[in-house]
């Protein structure tokens, strides 16, 4: 039953496009954010059960492999408080350890995820640096979310990150 504002018309897919949401739900398994695997878990199954009977199989069954990723689940961040920090636009505290080890505290305003094969960036204005800087998920030791919030400035935030000549990670 979806709420209000979540209509969805009729579907119909495509076989191309029904191999794409099967590639990509098990894409989303790489990214050991437990709550978004769970949510491509839910969106395969409400997929299934609307679609003919002659294209189910493509879903169940596609004859494609993700292969698993190697990347540990990251134990001092929770993905789906950062995610819902960048929706709400809170500020985050993070205990972080840099290639050596080192740690800084920091203040940071989250402003977008980058997945990559296996790397899980969190795109960032850095109080402390007063710049943007990228984070590993797996080097950050400890993550509390604020009450204060930041202004996303109407998407120029994430317009000034994204022009960045290269997303890589802080020290």
């Amino acid at each position: 039953m979806l709420r209000k504002g979540f209509d969805l018309p009729p579907l119909m897919f495509t076989i191309d496009e029904v191999e794409a949401i099967a590639v990509g739900a098990r894409l989303v398994r790489r990214l050991r954010d437990p709550d978004l695997q769970a949510a491509a878990d839910a969106v395969l199954a409400k997929v299934t059960v609307v679609l003919p009977e002659r294209l189910r199989s493509h879903i169940a069954d596609a004859p494609v492999y993700v292969s698993p990723g190697m990347v540990p689940q990251p134990d001092g961040a929770d993905l789906a408080e950062i995610r819902a920090a960048i929706r709400d636009s809170r500020k985050l505290y993070i205990g972080y350890g840099d290639e050596q080890g080192r740690r800084t505290n920091r203040v940071i305003w989250p402003i977008a995820m980058a997945y990559y094969v296996d790397v899980t960036l969190i795109g960032a204005w850095c109080e402390l640096r007063a710049d943007y800087r990228n984070f590993r998920v797996e080097r950050i030791q400890s993550s509390r979310l604020l009450r204060e919030r930041f202004d996303q400035q109407g998407g120029r935030l994430f317009r000034e990150w994204s022009a960045l000549p290269k997303h890589k990670p802080e020290g």
